[in-house]
């Protein structure tokens, strides 16, 4: 009896064992079947599309992507394009890995914005800074600008409007600029836009406009700018609706020769150039030029709009024209001459004759009495614009000469 109960308890004990090493090796294979969930899920803006990519599973022979709660795609790549997509909408991704008729559990929820690469429109040089601006485009909150010289591309302002202006610039650089769309909630950003490179050319200064020893020409001269090539001059005369450039040369000046045969003035500007590359506008300055003809008066009119007589003479000679010049004032006297500028160069007597004493250069100013009276001014003004039509250049027009307002000038060169 003792025997067999050894026996029965030696069975039961044998079968329990073997039950549980059944168990633990259905519990072992079970553990080996189970499929991780994929990690590193992404998903980033390309071409027309969002990319979402994640790390491969040990086992998974292809993945489920979910866009939403709705699969859009059965892969075996680790990676997915979605063309299906529109500019400025959000859109949240997950992935399950497959290995059989095994799933895995959801990876973590992604989510971007489909922003389009902008296109920069215009890279500009100022007269000390580069503006550049770009299209906006939909899902953008706002835009990082990214800049280089040499080396790597670095960031180097985010702006929420479509321009930017750099005023970190050095005349002579060469500048490389991209733009990048980016949508600050759910932080997407776009592809780079198609880089655009300028040449910064700082503002040409110190322009000079200059009569010549050459009576029919104008001596245009400026500083030299870091990085300049060459120079643009442009020129505008009297009655021309716009400038027009004349010359392109590599020393920093330009000698004018052609030029009208009549009295007028001449407006120039100056560009640095370097290739393709261009500086702003110079500042504009003005030359009053005319032909130096002996016996003949030359008028044009002064920055103020003035008008102004020049006249040419030698040490000890007079200039008894004068009186013809202020004649329209001579109305009882009610009219004022005096010397403004150069007052040892020349004299002027009561009656307008002017006297060359020494070499140099003479301002004489002519004005009006207060007393003048309403009657006389009318006549006075008649007279003047009579004569100072001769003034008037092929082209322009006449200017209207009112002697409340206008001072007549008369220019003497004594040599």
């Amino acid at each position: 009896m003792k025997i067999t109960k050894k026996l029965i308890s030696t069975a039961l004990a044998t079968v329990m064992v073997a039950s549980t090493l059944a168990v633990g090796g259905f519990s072992a294979s079970a553990a080996a079947a189970k499929v991780k969930k994929p990690t590193g899920v992404k998903v980033k803006n390309q071409t027309h599309v969002l990319k979402v990519t994640w790390k491969k599973v040990k086992g998974a022979t292809k993945y489920k992507v979910y866009r939403g709660s709705k699969v859009v795609a059965t892969t075996k790549k680790a990676s997915y394009k979605d063309y299906n997509v529109k500019a400025g909408k959000k859109y949240t991704y997950k992935v399950k890995a497959v290995k059989g008729k095994k799933v895995s559990t959801a990876s973590k929820k992604v989510t971007a914005t489909r922003i389009n690469n902008t296109i920069i429109k215009n890279v500009v040089n100022n007269a000390t800074s580069v503006s550049l601006n770009w299209t906006t485009r939909a899902g953008a909150t706002k835009y990082q600008v990214y800049r280089k010289t040499t080396g790597a591309y670095a960031r180097v302002k985010t702006v929420t409007g479509s321009s930017y202006t750099d005023t970190n610039v050095v005349s002579g650089t060469k500048y490389s600029y991209k733009i990048y769309c980016v949508n600050g909630k759910t932080g997407t950003k776009s592809l780079a836009s198609t880089a655009k490179s300028i040449v910064y050319l700082a503002k040409v200064t110190g322009v000079q406009a200059n009569e010549t020893k050459d009576t029919k020409a104008i001596e245009v001269k400026w500083n030299a700018v870091k990085g300049a090539k060459s120079y643009n001059v442009y020129r505008m005369k009297a009655g021309d609706a716009s400038y027009k450039k004349v010359a392109s040369v590599t020393s920093t000046s330009y000698t004018d020769k052609a030029l009208s045969v009549n009295p007028t003035a001449y407006a120039y500007q100056v560009y640095a150039v370097n290739g393709s590359n261009t500086s702003v506008a110079s500042k504009e300055v003005i030359a009053p030029y005319a032909p130096k003809t002996a016996g003949v008066n030359r008028y044009y009119f002064d920055e103020n709009n003035n008008p102004t007589v020049v006249i040419d003479l030698k040490v000890g000679e007079q200039y008894t024209e004068g009186k013809a010049l202020v004649e329209y004032f001579s109305l009882q006297g009610l009219y004022k001459v005096e010397v403004v500028e150069g007052k040892d160069v020349v004299t002027v007597s009561s009656d307008a004759v002017i006297k060359a004493v020494k070499a140099g250069t003479a301002k004489v100013k002519v004005t009006p009495a207060d007393s003048l009276l309403d009657s006389y001014k009318n006549r006075v003004n008649d007279k003047a614009n009579s004569l100072l039509d001769k003034a008037v250049t092929e082209g322009s027009t006449a200017k209207n000469f009112d002697i409340s307002t206008k001072s007549l000038y008369v220019v003497v060169n004594v040599k």
